[in-house]
């Protein structure tokens, strides 16, 4: 069955007094609650990063900013870095998210995908909300929460974001989706262990944490903050990490935070994907340099197949590689077909547009109909090339790639003439989409 772009969008062309501005789709966003850097102005709500290092000049490698953008950044030969990051900021003042992120967007809504180092399901779900209301904008959410994975709750995220059919919101589960212990004091002792006492801390062997706000322990003070590896796990409040130096004996206390197994799999989906033009990649099957895919004994088959039952996507090894499933939205619409709905929706805004503006007139006649579609199909050639487009329609009998329908001048209201509106275009064309599963049969004499 062919499909129509206004099954999916309505395309409302204005005309203003200058030209369109062009949507670009390759810039995400990275969003968090944090104090505005020292080199951003008082109340700044955005800043726009090349790369990593840059990001580390104003966030340091213990944040889960600089984590997140790592991930964003992460070199891969085969796809292209993003050419810009915007970080973006809620500020301690905003009442909610959705009051920070209206303030964000009024001051610069130049950027498309969405990433958030919030993995509190309410603010997922209040994200979400907000980016449902948005044609220019999707989101990428994470999180490990383990009811995700249970075929007997409907209570979890990836079950509420499915009940909403959001299109424009991706979930991932991950078994490094982040957790949050509080930490009343850290011991040290036998050199370099710390012991580091934490109600339910729901720790693992092996996790990457990160600690700060120590204090209380003299000049040793400031070697027990930063990037750890969890060593043991001696009971549910209790798990020791190793220093990288000889430190004395003592009791350290302070405000001390800590962040632990904060993966950005998400994250690393953006980098790799978002850079690359609309229909030239699907999200299925891919490698995330730099994540690690969740083994069998944090997520197995079974968990698996229900993680995916509920349009949350997981990252997994397949034949030893890992491999990002399934691709898709929370509405169980595939990742790339969001955006190349999207990408035809502005690129035939843009055109139509533009050429209103930059003609003398297009005149009320077969012939002005005639640019129109030529404009329009300038778009869609685009798209074809660009892997976006099918070669034909699968059901036309005279092979056309797609269908582009103007009404006759004749069957035109003449109150519609009058107003100069051209309604009722139509245009059908077939996504080329992708091949993610085979089956093969296979016949063998003897």
């Amino acid at each position: 069955m062919s499909t129509s772009i206004q099954e999916y969008v309505t395309i409302t062309v204005s005309v203003a007094d200058r030209l369109i501005q062009s949507i670009d789709f390759g810039i995400p966003a990275l969003y968090g609650l944090f104090v505005e850097p020292s080199a951003w102005a008082t109340g700044q709500r955005s800043a726009d990063y090349a790369n990593l290092t840059e990001v580390g000049v104003d966030f340091a490698n213990t944040t889960k900013i600089h984590k997140a953008a790592t991930a964003i950044f992460t070199a891969d030969g085969e796809y292209p870095a993003p050419s810009t990051l915007k970080i973006i900021r809620e500020d301690s003042g905003d009442s909610n998210i959705t009051e920070a992120l209206d303030a964000i967007e009024a001051d610069d809504p130049d950027w498309y995908a969405l990433v958030a180092i919030n993995r509190v399901e309410a603010d997922v779900n209040e994200i979400a909300a907000w980016i449902a209301t948005k044609p220019s904008h999707i989101y990428f959410a994470c999180g490990e929460d383990t009811g995700v994975i249970d075929s007997g709750d409907d209570t979890d995220i990836a079950s509420d974001l499915q009940g909403f059919a959001y299109n424009r919101t991706c979930h991932t589960y991950h078994h490094e989706g982040g957790i949050d212990p509080t930490i009343t004091t850290l011991t040290v002792s036998s050199l370099r262990t710390v012991t580091a006492a934490a109600t339910a801390h729901g720790l693992r062997v092996g996790d990457a944490i990160t600690t700060s706000g120590a204090t209380d322990f003299g000049s040793d003070a400031d070697i027990l903050n930063g990037n750890f590896t969890v060593a043991t796990v001696a009971d549910a409040n209790t798990f020791t990490y190793t220093l990288s130096a000889d430190s004395t004996d003592g009791l350290a206390t302070g405000t001390i935070l800590c962040f632990g197994r904060y993966s950005f799999p998400e994250a690393r989906v953006v980098g790799m994907g978002i850079p690359t033009t609309p229909g030239a990649i699907t999200f299925h099957g891919k490698q995330l340099v730099g994540q690690t895919p969740a083994p069998t004994t944090l997520l197995n088959l079974t968990q698996q197949r229900t993680a995916r039952g509920k349009n949350s996507n997981i990252y997994t090894s397949i034949g030893g590689l890992g491999a990002y499933q399934e691709g898709k939205m929370a509405s169980g619409r595939f990742i790339d077909t969001q955006i190349g709905t999207d990408w035809i929706a502005v690129r035939l805004a843009e055109a139509i547009n533009q050429r209103i503006l930059a003609s003398k007139k297009i005149p009320y006649t077969d012939a002005g109909f005639a640019i129109l579609r030529g404009d329009i199909t300038s778009v869609l050639q685009t798209g074809q090339v660009n892997g976006l487009i099918a070669d034909r329609l699968v059901d036309d009998t005279k092979g056309r790639a797609w269908i582009i329908t103007i009404p006759a001048l004749e069957d035109i209201p003449d109150a519609t003439r009058a107003a100069r509106t051209l309604p009722d275009i139509t245009v059908t064309v077939r996504f080329a989409g992708a091949v993610h599963n085979v089956v093969i049969a296979v016949s063998v004499g003897l």
